[in-house]
């Protein structure tokens, strides 16, 4: 078609045998993502595209990302050459939940449980009490992810304020890094009536479980995220060597 993506690409489908987002071009890049839903989301009887998600190519802003979440349940980005999509996606989509995969460089820029959990609200009819206290619990989940996991900055240089100046530098100089910066984080959500699943999984190298449980001092300013989480929470588990973290929610 000869034009470029835009900044949003609303959604993948293949209605007419080829691979295009709404009438847009999609770059052979994006192949990998072509995977037909079992329901078509789209609620038009005279639509026999089955769309996949929602895509943002060049980057994703929150209200892009809100869009997409609000209207296909998900929103995966296209960022430094990659697909971001991950094993969590079509999982959730099946059984109707919320699905983004961000960079490292997108979710350190956006407040993405923001949107998130404002998609989450609406559909649901959250209180107000209930919405606060996922989204401050995603959040948290969503900033460990991205610096302790993805740019791989320790929090033991915050435990000073004489360090806290290396840690900042450091963020920085990893947000550089062009692989640190490309790495994916995976935000998903289902429900039933009893209580709201979140996770949070990210690309880093995980962390000792056991070691963190074992560090009892108050004054830690490491782990106090998992703390705050736990309390917003009604329960936390922790899989994949501290790459993914779920929490449930009691509706």
């Amino acid at each position: 078609m000869g034009m470029p993506l835009p900044p949003f690409s609303a959604v993948l489908c293949c209605r007419h045998g080829g691979n295009v987002v709404c009438a847009w071009a999609v770059p052979d890049d994006c192949d990998g993502l072509i995977v037909e839903r079992a329901r078509c989301p789209n609620a038009d009887s005279g639509c026999d595209a089955l769309p996949v998600v929602g895509v943002a190519s060049g980057g994703a802003d929150g209200k892009s990302l809100e869009d997409s979440l609000r209207r296909f349940g998900s929103c995966v980005e296209v960022a430094f050459g990659k697909l971001l999509s991950g094993a969590n996606m079509m999982e959730t989509l099946e059984r109707d939940g919320l699905y983004m995969a961000l960079s490292t460089a997108t979710a350190y820029s956006i407040e993405p449980a923001r949107a998130f959990c404002k998609v989450l609200s609406t559909r649901l009819g959250l209180s107000a009490a209930l919405r606060d206290s996922i989204e401050l619990a995603v959040h948290e989940a969503v900033v460990n992810g991205v610096m302790h996991g993805n740019l791989e900055v320790s929090s033991d240089e915050r435990e000073t304020f004489s360090r806290f100046q290396n840690y900042c530098d450091q963020i920085e100089l990893n947000l550089a890094d062009p692989e640190l910066r490309a790495r994916r984080i995976e935000v998903f959500g289902t429900w039933d009536e009893a209580a709201i699943m979140v996770s949070v999984v990210d690309s880093g190298a995980g962390y000792d479980l056991k070691a963190l449980a074992h560090n009892n001092n108050p004054n830690r300013k490491s782990g106090r995220g998992l703390t705050l989480i736990g309390g917003l929470s009604q329960e936390v588990t922790i899989g994949d060597g501290g790459r993914q973290l779920t929490m449930r929610f009691d509706r």
